[in-house]
C-alpha cells in the first residue's frame, strides 16, 4: 500500500541514486583527462616539442590550407596571446611558415599558418603514435559503442555549457553546432578516415 513515507524512501533513494551517479561521471571524466595529460606530457619530448604543440600540428594536418591563431586558439581553448607565442617557437624551429595577409602583414592573429615539409613530418609521426595509442584506448570496445558514446558525450559537453551560460546570464543559450552531432563523421573518425570538409 502506497503511503507518504514509501514516496519519501523512494525520492530519497532517486536523488542518492542521481547523486551517486553525477560522483562517478565526475571521476571517470576527471581520470580520464589526467591519463590524457599524462599521455600528452610523456610522449611531447620524445618528439621535441610540447604536448600543446602537437595538438596544433594534428589540426594544421588536417588543414593544409592553414589555420589563423585565433583559430587554433579557439579550438584549444586558450588564449590568442599564448599561442602566438608559441607558435613563434614552432616557426623558429622549421615546422610551419606564417603567410602574409592580404595587406602584406605576416604576423597577426589572422595569418595563415601552415606546416613546413618538416612539420609536415612531424605531424605524420605524431598521428601514428595518437592512432596506436587510440587503439589501445578502444580496445574491445565496438564501432558503435564508441558512436554512442561519442555522441552521448557531446551533448554532456553542450548541456553543462548551457549549465555554465544560465549561471551567467540567467537563461541556457540554444545549442551550437557540434562536429560531433554528424555520426557519418564518427564512423570516419574511428575508422581513422580523414573527416571531409
Amino acid at each position: 500500500m502506497w503511503t507518504f513515507q514509501t514516496f519519501t524512501r523512494s525520492r530519497r533513494t532517486t536523488t542518492s541514486m542521481i547523486a551517486e551517479r553525477f560522483y562517478i561521471f565526475t571521476l571517470l571524466v576527471d581520470g580520464i583527462h589526467k591519463c590524457i595529460h599524462r599521455i600528452k606530457f610523456d610522449f611531447a619530448p620524445h618528439f621535441g616539442v610540447k604536448s600543446v604543440h602537437m595538438f596544433w600540428l594534428y589540426q594544421l594536418r588536417a588543414h593544409p590550407d592553414g589555420l589563423t591563431s585565433a583559430e587554433l586558439a579557439e579550438c584549444s581553448h586558450i588564449s590568442r596571446s599564448l599561442v602566438s607565442r608559441e607558435i613563434e617557437r614552432l616557426r623558429e624551429n622549421g615546422y610551419i611558415e606564417i603567410r602574409e595577409t592580404a595587406r602584406g602583414k605576416r604576423k597577426n592573429y589572422n595569418s595563415p599558418i601552415t606546416l613546413t615539409e618538416k612539420g609536415i613530418e612531424l605531424a605524420d609521426n605524431i598521428c601514428l603514435e595518437a592512432r596506436r595509442i587510440q587503439e589501445q584506448a578502444s580496445e574491445n570496445i565496438s564501432e558503435e559503442e564508441l558512436i554512442v558514446f561519442y555522441a552521448t558525450l557531446s551533448k554532456f559537453y553542450q548541456n553543462l555549457k548551457n549549465v555554465i551560460k544560465a549561471s551567467e546570464n540567467g537563461q541556457a543559450s540554444p545549442s551550437e553546432a557540434d562536429p560531433l552531432d554528424d555520426l557519418a563523421d564518427f564512423r570516419e573518425m574511428i575508422a581513422g578516415k580523414p573527416k571531409k570538409d
